[in-house]
């Protein structure tokens, strides 16, 4: 997974310029309208082959007809590349601005307990460098179900990073209506809490909290009213999110429902600005001396 670099200038990125740049340099391009030729040959080839056995009026409409389809599968085909490059140039040329690094693939954090669940799992737009020091990654996580026409694609927007030494085994904060599906996946009801009763109902209210049974005076120590007044600020301020909060030893990943988008990039920097807060207290409670910058926006994510 290589870093991409950019160096930073002192204009904003605008995506419709970056997007209408890269389909100018399309148009321009040979090679595309070659493509574009060729997609039309070879319809008309299959189309040819399927007429066959027709009339000779019906297989010159065939041969039309499949000439069409190739050429405007290769139309699409250059448009979804446009998209695609106008993408990552802008989110390259966004991030360096703020001195972050940008990388479009990678293969994701698989390292708690919801990052691994899925029948299988995909990463791209990985941003870095926003908190010196600190390891963490924000990036998009797809958890996919099934295949096929039965496969469901669950996107998410992702924070992780790993303390210096475990915090706790396990703890989970999840959406009351999926806590109890995990854990008979991933424990059963043998190991796992259903819940554990923590002194506030508000918080009851929004999440589940759970953990590995035995543990509730660790889950109580560290989930102090100044911790879970953080996690309900977050809750507060970016109620239709989803949001997920995972310990499993040092490794930490929050997450909420969510889709990156070239067009909406302050989503970014508002939840990191939301994450802050709870990030800076796992970072104190395992002992380490990072102090994360404070957020350039503390507006809430759109």
């Amino acid at each position: 997974m290589g870093a991409v670099h950019y160096a930073p200038t002192m204009s904003e990125p605008d995506y419709n310029e970056v997007e209408a740049e890269e389909r100018r340099r399309l148009l321009r391009s040979f090679g595309y309208w070659d493509l574009v030729a060729l997609g039309a040959v070879v319809g008309a080839g299959l189309g040819y082959l399927y007429g066959l056995a027709r009339e000779p009026r019906e297989q010159a409409w065939c041969v039309f007809a499949g000439m069409a389809v190739g050429a405007i599968c290769a139309l699409v085909a250059g448009w979804a590349r446009v998209q695609g490059r106008a993408r990552e140039r802008f989110f390259t040329r966004w991030a360096a601005e703020r001195r972050w690094l940008y990388e479009a693939e990678g293969e994701p954090f698989e390292d708690t307990l919801f990052l691994q669940s899925g029948d299988k799992r995909k990463a791209s737009d990985f941003f870095s460098g926003f908190w010196p020091g600190s390891g963490a990654v924000l990036y998009q996580h797809e958890r996919i179900e099934g295949s096929g026409r039965d496969e469901q694609v669950t996107k998410y927007v992702a924070l992780h990073f790993s303390l210096h030494r475990p915090l706790i085994d396990l703890l989970q904060i999840s959406p009351r209506s999926h806590a109890a599906e995990l854990g008979e996946k991933f424990f059963g009801h043998s190991k796992i809490d259903e819940r554990i009763e923590l002194e506030s109902t508000e918080l009851d209210q929004h999440f589940r909290v759970s953990s590995l049974r035995g543990r509730e005076d660790e889950v109580r120590r560290l989930l102090t009213p100044s911790a879970i007044v953080k996690l309900l600020d977050f809750q507060r301020a970016f109620p239709s999110g989803s949001a997920r909060f995972e310990i499993l030893g040092s490794n930490v990943a929050f997450l909420v429902k969510g889709t990156l988008s070239p067009k909406q990039p302050q989503l970014i920097e508002g939840l990191l600005g939301l994450w802050r807060p709870i990030a800076s207290w796992l970072m104190e409670e395992a002992g380490e001396q990072v102090r994360l910058p404070e957020a350039a926006h503390e507006e809430s994510p759109s």
